[in-house]
């Protein structure tokens, strides 16, 4: 749902006096009607054009000019906070963009507070207001960059922070954080961050095999291995060499249980493999042990 169609949304509801849920679904029946005829009368606001000038940078023919129009938008609307993410995603001086991004956010975070969406009644549901998803999509960007410079204390807190405010977690900070524990083998944290969110997962349970692998603990290590194998067996073809590439998931994506998920792991999760230099032979050793002895 882009900025205007909320937007225009939220004003015809607004203007129908919808009081409940069952008036809120029959209105946007009508709405979505009204909609697709081109029926409904709206009048842009700063933000709406914002967004407008940001679609165009989106569609530049080159970095330059997108990172103008970016900038452009943002002069246009500082509520459009996607468009200091934009420049973020183009800017490739890593001291250049944690500033850019850093800077954003607390001014973001200021402009919210100011609104009251930091009230205690928005507080955990961040994602599922249009106007703070922006913020939630900037705090999980940050992350990702601390854990690129090897930052994981940093992280660990904004993982936190995103949970806090958005607990459905629509962005997998969990897993970020999933990774962290396992990295500094904290079991504690890692087990109540598990029972909060108990997925059988590549990246839920990857993490904890890694942590009781990495601490010694070689009965839960196996258990935690198998789950993992269970979940999505391209792990241990990853191991022997045997993986191959699903041509047919769009690149950047990537399917549960599908090969893609095993490389995107290895992209997004680097930094809690490298302190597993000998995983391989315990990876072999174990799966290809236990596939054996079921034949």
């Amino acid at each position: 749902m882009d900025n205007k169609f909320n937007n225009m949304l939220q004003e015809f509801l607004k203007n129908n006096n919808v009081k409940n849920i069952d008036e809120a679904n029959e209105k946007l029946q009508e709405f979505i009607e009204m909609y697709n005829n081109g029926e409904i009368e709206y009048k842009n606001t700063p933000l709406d054009d914002a967004y407008e000038i940001l679609e165009e940078a989106q569609n530049a023919r080159n970095k330059k000019e997108a990172i103008k129009l970016a900038k452009k938008a943002y002069e246009k609307s500082p509520e459009c906070f996607d468009a200091i993410l934009f420049q973020c995603d183009l800017e490739e001086n890593g001291i250049k963009k944690m500033k850019l991004l850093g800077d954003g956010l607390e001014t973001e975070k200021n402009r919210l507070t100011k609104e009251k969406y930091f009230d205690q009644k928005n507080i955990g549901h961040f994602y599922g207001i249009f106007e703070t998803r922006p913020y939630i999509r900037g705090l999980v960007v940050k992350a990702e960059y601390l854990l690129e410079e090897g930052k994981l204390r940093q992280a660990e807190s904004i993982c936190r922070e995103v949970l806090r405010l958005n607990e459905n977690d629509n962005m997998g900070a969990r897993y970020l954080l999933m990774a962290i524990f396992a990295t500094l083998e904290e079991e504690n944290d890692m087990l109540k961050l598990y029972k909060k969110y108990p997925e059988e997962t590549l990246e839920m349970l990857f993490p904890l095999f890694a942590l009781y692998y990495k601490i010694g603990n070689d009965k839960k290590a196996k258990e935690y291995l198998n789950r993992v194998n269970k979940c999505n067996s391209n792990f241990v073809k990853l191991f022997n060499g045997s993986i191959r590439k699903n041509d047919k998931v769009i690149p950047g994506y990537y399917s549960r249980g599908d090969s893609s998920e095993i490389f995107m792991y290895l992209d997004r999760y680097g930094y809690l493999l490298i302190t597993m230099p000998r995983l391989h032979e315990y990876v072999i050793e174990n799966l290809m042990k236990n596939k054996k002895s079921h034949k």
